[in-house]
């Protein structure tokens, strides 16, 4: 079982390196992270220092969406293919087949973003490359997080073409509605919500807990405080636990719909 298992592994891997989206995208993003790094360089002193968080908005935008479109065919693309019936036939359960999708298309998405943000790092000035490195792992806590929903998404849909459009909704309502949501209820509320409610609502969205956490490194723990939001951030265990939330549930409920589906047929 352990070598099935480890062999779907190593072909996702395999399959989602070549895939011709993923390659543009990821050379977008190399793209774009060097042209920061090369700003960076060429920059005075003061200039140089907002490398780090012109990289942070670049990773937020960009990297949640190579994630979802990392996984959004992960299950529907062998419905479509008529090869899912004789993958769950494979002496592995349904959750495995899920899992060892889920860590193949995980280890390719480490190498886009080892990609983009080594590129960056080559040519980024020898004072940044510090913060830089800092953002490697948050990164893949990012990615991860996405490529579990959009695996969760592969499992839902019926239709490829179905899953690619949710995927791209969820990426707009994630990285920029969700925000522009909350605004607009402390709008509509005239900022009847609590600064603590808020700040809940924004920490409990993977993409906003990442914002939240990149702050906290370039700025201090009292950069909110110095912006005027004096509300505690979440601690370290929470934190933890919300991300451990949004990596592991999505597979997890993926395979067991994927067990349903088998026991109602």
């Amino acid at each position: 079982m352990l070598r099935v298992a480890r062999a779907l592994v190593v072909h996702e891997l395999l399959e989602r390196t070549r895939d011709r989206w993923v390659l543009v995208i990821s050379l977008v993003f190399a793209s774009l992270a060097s042209a920061v790094s090369l700003y960076a360089r060429s920059a005075d002193a003061a200039a140089a220092h907002l490398a780090g968080p012109s990289l942070v908005t670049l990773i937020s935008l960009v990297v949640p969406l190579v994630a979802l479109v990392l996984g959004h065919d992960a299950v529907v693309g062998e419905r479509e293919r008529n090869t899912l019936g004789l993958l769950l036939s494979l002496p592995v359960g349904k959750l495995e087949v899920v899992l060892a999708k889920f860590l193949g298309r995980a280890l390719a998405l480490s190498v886009a973003v080892g990609l983009g943000l080594g590129a960056a790092l080559a040519i980024a000035p020898a004072a940044e490359r510090a913060v830089m490195m800092a953002l490697v792992f948050p990164t893949l806590k990012l990615g991860v997080a996405f490529l579990s929903i959009g695996v969760l998404v592969s499992a839902v849909a019926r239709r490829q073409i179905t899953a690619a459009s949710m995927a791209v909704t969820l990426w707009f309502l994630f990285v920029f509605f969700y925000d522009l949501g909350l605004l607009g209820l402390l709008v509509v509320t005239d900022g009847g919500v609590s600064q603590q409610t808020i700040a809940g609502l924004v920490c409990a969205n993977p993409a906003g807990l990442y914002r939240v956490e990149m702050m906290t490194l370039f700025a201090g723990p009292d950069g909110l405080k110095n912006l005027g939001l004096a509300v505690p951030l979440p601690s370290a265990a929470l934190s933890a636990g919300i991300w451990a939330a949004w990596i592991a549930l999505p597979p997890v409920i993926s395979g067991l719909l994927l067990r349903f589906e088998k026991a109602k047929r």
